[in-house]
């Protein structure tokens, strides 16, 4: 009967529908939390008073906090992605593409500091797991940026990741420090900074040693 009363609807809301809100409400009480007082402070407690849910609901989602946050982390990194996904598509050149991918992304981490706070910041030196996870997802977006472009990167192919490694590096450490001045720097100047590293990177041909 106990499985029976679980699949029940109330108030019109089925027992799937209950189960992704109360996720959707811990994944926000997660980028709330960690994204304003830290991770490593944070408790199951904490995220469940703050996603308004009871804490037994916790453990049907996740088996531990950092499961949470690398749950968490991911929804950062996708609409960090999801910022520059228009301009890449759409732009003629990669002078336009940087101008205006980089516009749109300044802009979603300057009207949420949350998300690199997530992603820079919370999820270094939580685990060997949580970090692979870091290392995965940053080579994602540094390929993304050198393959999308109108004209791609002339690197040779063995010289890929490496060369994207350095692109989301170089990006990461300056907004990483943009973040931690509090954004001091005009975001148009940190956006024609990076703008510059960019197109010299894709303006080079990069061929691998003999």
């Amino acid at each position: 009967m106990a499985g029976v009363e679980g699949q029940r609807s109330y108030g019109g809301i089925s027992a799937d529908e209950r189960t992704a809100r109360r996720r959707r409400q811990l994944l926000d009480a997660g980028l709330e939390i960690f994204g304003s007082t830290g991770y490593r402070a944070a408790t199951v407690r904490q995220v469940c008073r703050v996603a308004k849910v009871a804490d037994r609901y916790f453990y049907d989602q996740f088996r531990t906090m950092e499961d949470l946050l690398v749950a968490v982390y991911q929804e950062c990194v996708d609409r960090l992605e999801d910022s520059i996904a228009v301009p890449i598509q759409t732009a003629g050149s990669v002078e336009e593409m940087a101008r205006l991918g980089l516009e749109s992304f300044l802009a979603a981490v300057q009207d949420d500091p949350r998300l690199a706070r997530v992603v820079w910041f919370e999820v270094l030196g939580v685990s060997p797991e949580v970090e692979t996870t870091y290392l995965s997802r940053m080579a994602r977006f540094g390929e993304l940026l050198i393959t999308a472009a109108p004209a791609p990167f002339a690197v040779a192919p063995e010289l890929r990741p490496l060369v994207a490694g350095a692109v989301i590096g170089g990006i990461s450490h300056v907004v990483m420090t943009w973040l931690a001045s509090g954004f001091a720097a005009p975001r148009a100047d940190v956006a024609t900074a990076l703008e510059l590293f960019l197109i010299s990177v894709a303006g080079g041909t990069v061929t691998a040693p003999e």
